[in-house]
């Protein structure tokens, strides 16, 4: 059986060797000259719970209302009279609640589950790369900042990603 896979990003990639081990033909589409050329090349390659917060959360609102008219903001929005745009934000802000705790917490156990099968499949199949995997450094420029940053990684704690060094304040 034949299988055609459209993009050579992680998914796609994942995707087509998946497919091949069950046996099947594989041809990955790719615009690019190259994979991971794109999304998956701008992530810097994490795979990471501390990660997972959900965009659509309390602070979103505000975020998004600066993306608006204040340049240089990591999001930008531009309004137009399209109704799927309008039906998007509406649906945003219905996330923008507690279902962002929720929605938190999801990301977190899948992005625990991508982590597994990252490690099994590179086990399998003997992959050596630049893997690190001792957790991440986050530094905060200010206390305001710190006091979210801990509130976010409670998310974290209270789905079995703390480590043994994890959430210590040191000034």
């Amino acid at each position: 059986m034949r299988s055609v896979v459209q993009g050579g990003g992680i998914a796609g990639v994942t995707a087509a060797y998946y497919l091949a081990k069950e046996g099947r033909e594989v041809t990955v589409i790719e615009r690019q000259p190259g994979v991971a050329l794109e999304t998956s090349f701008a992530n810097a390659g994490l795979v990471a719970p501390g990660h997972s917060n959900a965009w659509a959360s309390p602070r979103a609102p505000k975020i998004l209302l600066k993306s608006l008219f204040v340049e240089g903001q990591a999001l930008r929005r531009k309004l137009n009279a399209e109704p799927h745009m309008w039906a998007w934000c509406v649906q945003f802000l219905r996330n923008c609640t507690a279902r962002s705790r929720q929605n938190t917490t999801r990301k977190v156990k899948l992005c625990r589950h991508a982590q597994r099968q990252l490690q099994q499949l590179s086990a399998a199949e003997h992959l050596q790369y630049d893997r690190i995997s001792h957790g991440l450094l986050y530094l905060y420029r200010d206390g305001a900042s710190l006091a979210r940053g801990t509130q976010n990684m409670s998310i974290l704690a209270d789905n079995c990603c703390r480590s043994k060094r994890s959430m210590r304040r040191r000034w």
